[in-house]
C-alpha cells in the first residue's frame, strides 16, 4: 500500500534488499536529528520489516570543501547532543570523526557491506549527491535517500519553478495534506537496539574540551567558531521558542530593517536548518501555535498574507520559511536529473576513485552540471543557470568599464572604498550570517565590482561558502545566483555592467533604511584580522571605542 510520504523516497541504485544483513543502516548526512526527521522515520520502518536493529552512522570529515573551526565546531555540538539523546532513546548510534591518524576511508561501504538496507537524506546540494551517487554505485545492498528537506515532498511540486509566485499556489495545495504526514516527533525505536551489534571501528567519544580537539585538526583556524553560536538542536528549539515569543509578531513590518540581530526581528535558525539540527515541521508548528487548526486556512486566496491564518506575521514568516526556501531546494532538487522514485541503474561493482572538489590551490567550485566538485566547463557555472534574458544582458554589458575592480584578498578584507559593502562583509567573516537586505546588496556589488560575472560568481561562491555558517546550501546558491537574475525578471532601463539586471545601491539603501543601528553594531564586532587571528568576541553595546 502506498502513501503519501512514499513521494519522499528514491532509490539510488537497483541493488536488491540484503534479508541477511544484520541491521538496517540509517546514514545520517543532512538531517542530523533524532526528531522529526522523514529518513530516520523510514528507516525505523524497514527495522521493523526486516526484524533487525537500527543503526544510525553519522560521520565528519576533514576535508569537505572549505572545511573551517567554524563549521566542525558547531556540527559537533549537533554530534555530542545526539550522542546523548541516543543514548536516553536506546539507539544504536555511531558517530565517526575524521582525525589525520584515523581518516575511516571506505567506512560508509563498509558499514553497508552488513545492512539490509542503507537509508539516507536526499539532500540536493554540496557534497551529499556526489557522496550518495559513489556509495551506491560501488556497493551490493539498496540504497534508498530520503526527501526529509521541507513539509511538502519536493517530488511533487514538479519541473524548477522561475518565481515563488509559481510555487506558492502548487504548495499552498499540498500543504494540508504533507501537514497531516510530517516526521515523527517522537520516533518509536523501542526494540530496535538488538544484541551483539558493536561498530567495527573506535566511535568517537565527545571530548571535554570541544574547542581544543576542533583546534587540534588540521581545518582553517582562520575561520574560528563564532563567538556565543551554539550548535545541536535544543538550542536550535531555544531559538524558535524565543523568535516566537519575542520577534514574530514584528516580523511583517520590521525583518527588512538592517540592524542588530538581537533588535532585529528576523528569525535566526538558518544555522540550525541548514545543519538538520531543527526541521521545517519544528519551525511551522511553533509558528502557527497550539490553537492553530487546519480549517484556518485560506483555499482560495492567492495572496500570500492570508493563506495558513489571518495575522500578516506569521503568513508572511511561513511563506519565507516554505515558499522562499522550497523555490531553491526545487530548483536544486529537480535539477538532479533523477526524479523520485525512478529507479537508477547501477553500473556494475568497481573501485570508485572519487575526488568530489579540485586541488587544494584551486578555489572549490560547485558544477551543476554533474553535482559535484569535478572541475567547471570551459563555459563557467552561469552558462548552464541562468535564464536566457539575463546572459544576453550580462554578455552584451561585460566590456563595460567598471569604476572599481577588486581582487578576491580585498573583497575578503572587507577593504574597498565602500564603507556599507564592507559592513556587510564584516558581519559574515565575524558572525557568519548577513542581514538578508544587506545580503542582496553585497552581491549586487560583487558583480559591479569584479572584471566579469563570472569571475563575480566565484568570488560570492567562495566568501559565502567560506563563511557563512548557512552557506553550502540550495538557498545559498540560488540567492547568489538571484544577483545575476535568477528568479527575477528585466529590470529597465539598462545599466552599464548590470544590463536589464537588477541594480541596487549603497546611496538608494542608506535612503530607504535607518542605518544607525546596523553600522553600530557592525563597529562593535571583531575586524577581519581579529577573526582570522581567533579573537571573535563582540564588544558590549556603549563600550565602544572607536579608532
Amino acid at each position: 500500500m502506498t502513501t503519501f510520504n512514499d513521494a519522499r523516497v528514491r532509490k539510488a541504485n537497483d541493488r536488491p534488499v540484503n534479508t541477511t544483513g544484520r541491521y538496517v543502516l540509517y546514514w545520517m548526512q543532512m538531517y542530523r536529528r533524532l526528531t522529526h526527521n522523514h529518513a530516520l522515520d523510514y528507516a525505523i520502518g524497514m527495522a521493523r520489516h526486516f526484524k533487525r536493529p537500527l543503526v544510525v552512522y553519522e560521520g565528519l570529515k576533514l576535508n569537505y570543501p572549505w572545511a573551517c573551526a567554524r563549521f566542525h565546531q558547531f556540527m559537533l555540538e549537533g554530534m555530542r547532543e545526539n550522542h546523548q539523546a541516543a543514548k536516553a532513546m536506546g539507539v544504536n548510534y555511531w558517530p565517526f570523526v575524521e582525525t589525520p591518524g584515523d581518516p575511516g576511508r571506505g567506512l560508509v561501504r563498509k558499514l553497508a557491506g552488513e545492512a539490509c538496507v542503507v537509508v539516507t537524506d536526499d539532500y540536493p546540494q554540496f557534497i551529499v549527491p556526489a557522496q550518495i551517487r559513489a556509495v551506491a554505485g560501488s556497493v551490493e545492498v539498496s540504497v534508498v535517500a530520503v526527501d526529509g528537506n521541507g513539509v511538502v515532498p519536493l517530488s511533487l511540486i514538479g519541473p524548477p519553478t522561475t518565481t515563488a509566485a509559481h510555487l506558492r499556489p502548487k504548495l499552498h495545495k499540498l500543504f494540508p495534506t504533507a501537514w497531516q504526514h510530517r516526521a515523527e516527533a517522537e520516533p518509536d525505536v523501542g526494540g530496535l537496539k538488538g544484541k551483539g551489534i558493536s561498530p567495527p571501528f573506535d566511535p568517537w567519544t565527545p571530548p571535554k574540551d570541544l574547542p581544543a580537539f576542533v583546534k587540534s585538526l588540521p581545518v582553517d583556524q582562520t575561520v574560528p567558531a563564532v563567538s556565543g553560536v551554539v550548535g545541536g538542536p535544543t538550542e536550535g528549539r531555544r531559538l524558535l521558542a524565543a523568535f516566537v515569543a519575542d520577534k514574530l509578531d514584528r516580523y511583517a513590518d520590521d525583518r527588512s530593517q538592517p540592524d542588530d540581530p538581537d533588535r532585529n526581528p528576523a528569525s535566526g535558525l538558518s544555522f540550525h536548518l541548514h545543519y538538520g539540527h531543527l526541521s521545517m515541521d519544528e519551525v511551522v508548528a511553533a509558528a502557527l501555535g497550539k490553537k492553530w487548526k487546519p480549517d484556518l486556512i485560506n483555499p482560495k486566496t492567492r495572496n500570500k498574507d492570508d493563506y495558513f491564518c489571518r495575522d500578516p506575521n506569521v503568513n508572511g514568516f511561513l511563506d519565507e520559511a516554505i515558499t522562499w526556501r522550497d523555490v531553491g531546494y526545487q530548483w536544486h532538487f529537480a535539477r538532479r536529473g533523477q526524479p523520485n522514485n525512478t529507479q537508477v541503474t547501477t553500473p556494475k561493482r568497481r573501485t570508485v576513485h572519487y575526488r568530489s572538489w579540485q586541488e587544494e590551490s584551486e578555489l572549490p567550485a560547485f558544477n551543476f552540471e554533474s553535482f559535484d566538485f569535478s572541475p567547471l566547463l570551459s563555459g563557467g557555472t552561469l552558462a548552464g543557470v541562468l535564464p536566457e534574458w539575463a546572459l544576453a544582458t550580462l554578455k552584451k554589458h561585460a566590456k563595460d568599464k567598471r569604476e572599481h575592480v577588486y581582487e578576491l584578498e580585498q573583497f575578503e578584507s572587507a577593504t574597498t572604498h565602500d564603507e556599507l559593502w564592507n559592513a556587510a562583509q564584516r558581519e559574515l567573516v565575524a558572525t557568519g550570517r548577513v542581514h538578508n537586505y544587506m545580503r542582496m546588496l553585497w552581491g549586487k556589488k560583487v558583480l559591479e565590482w569584479s572584471p566579469n560575472p563570472e569571475a563575480a560568481y566565484r568570488v560570492l561562491e567562495h566568501l559565502n561558502n567560506k563563511y557563512a555558517i548557512d552557506g553550502r546550501d540550495p538557498n545559498s546558491y540560488t540567492g547568489i545566483l538571484w544577483c545575476f537574475g535568477l528568479f527575477d525578471r528585466p529590470w529597465p532601463p539598462e545599466r552599464k555592467v548590470f544590463g536589464s539586471v537588477r541594480f541596487m545601491s549603497s546611496g538608494n539603501t542608506a535612503k530607504k533604511f535607518k542605518l544607525a543601528g546596523y553600522t553600530e553594531y557592525i563597529r562593535r564586532l571583531p575586524s577581519v584580522t581579529d577573526v582570522r587571528a581567533g579573537k571573535t568576541a563582540v564588544k558590549k553595546a556603549g563600550t565602544l571605542f572607536d579608532s
